[in-house]
């Protein structure tokens, strides 16, 4: 009986040894499975966020040209009248047209810097700031999926190995 019940003893060791391997082999599936999944939908989700972009920054493109020959155009226009007034009354104020000159300079340095800074920031808009930071987020995310898998398919310490 004792050559019996060690013959139980064994098999019953092979099979929790089978069912655990079989176990931790579902697991790493699994994981494999997700991580193929996330790998999927990332994919799909950055083609459509690229897709979006490059639809709004082609209609972009022709509006801000029309746009930009437009606003020269109407610009230069309004803008000779309005400085001629200014310069006008300036001249009457002062007394002087080189103090309402140098008044006139003074204003248009100050609307040049602030025009530079608007196409500053439109220049930034234009790089896709918004998709740098959603691959950024995309590969964190990768990076912790690849994490878990690895977690998942490391096998656990063997016990009876240690010494």
């Amino acid at each position: 009986m004792s050559v019996e019940s060690g013959e139980r003893a064994g098999s019953a060791d092979a099979d929790s040894a089978r069912g655990a391997a079989d176990a931790q082999s579902d697991a790493v599936l699994a994981a494999g499975v997700r991580l193929l999944t996330a790998l999927r939908r990332l994919g799909i989700s950055l083609a459509t966020l690229l897709v979006a972009e490059a639809r709004v920054f082609k209609a972009s493109i022709g509006l801000v040209f029309i746009a930009s020959i437009a606003l020269v155009a109407f610009a230069v226009s309004l803008w000779f009248c309005v400085i001629a007034l200014i310069g006008w009354g300036l001249t009457l104020a002062t007394g002087s047209i080189g103090i309402a000159l140098a008044i006139l300079v003074v204003l248009h340095l100050i609307l040049v810097v602030a025009l530079w800074f608007m196409i500053k920031r439109a220049i930034h808009h234009a790089s896709f700031p918004r998709v740098r930071g959603e691959f950024a987020a995309s590969g964190r995310s990768l990076r912790r999926d690849m994490a878990r898998f690895r977690q998942a398919s490391t096998p656990p310490p063997d016990d009876e190995a240690a010494p």
